[in-house]
């Protein structure tokens, strides 16, 4: 196994060996089909080594792009979910605001109703009897 291939698994970014081929670039490299890659190759009459170095330096290039997009689209998704939660959050503090305040009002009415529960009592005014114990 090349050593560069040995030092890129084991996590450090070694810089890739010059591209045998001056004239094609990485961007070329990644962009061109298999059969092109392979055609081209081999019109070249380079060595079975160059090839395999060549294709290895594709595949390296292809990795690092398919990881930057993946580095990417987990960013973005972390971002969405941290937007979700903030709004939830928001939501919730809203409803629990909402909720104490009926608490409240429902406390205010029981009051009201006992008082004048206690007033038609103390005056002999008849209660219906779907009103005596709610």
């Amino acid at each position: 196994m090349p050593l560069e291939l040995k030092r890129e698994r084991k996590g450090s970014m070694a810089p890739l060996s010059p591209c045998p081929i001056p004239d094609i670039t990485d961007d070329e490299l990644v962009s061109i089909s298999v059969r092109d890659l392979n055609r081209n190759l081999k019109l070249r009459g380079l060595t079975r080594s160059e090839i395999t170095r060549m294709k290895q330096r594709r595949r390296t290039l292809k990795n690092r792009g398919y990881a930057a997009s993946c580095r990417i689209k987990r960013i973005e998704q972390k971002d969405e979910l941290e937007t979700k939660k903030t709004c939830e959050f928001q939501t919730m503090e809203m409803m629990q605001t909402r909720n104490s305040e009926l608490r409240k009002e429902n406390i205010a009415l029981r009051l009201k109703y006992e008082a004048l529960k206690k007033f038609a009592h103390e005056n002999d005014i008849p209660i219906p009897a779907e009103l005596q114990n709610p």
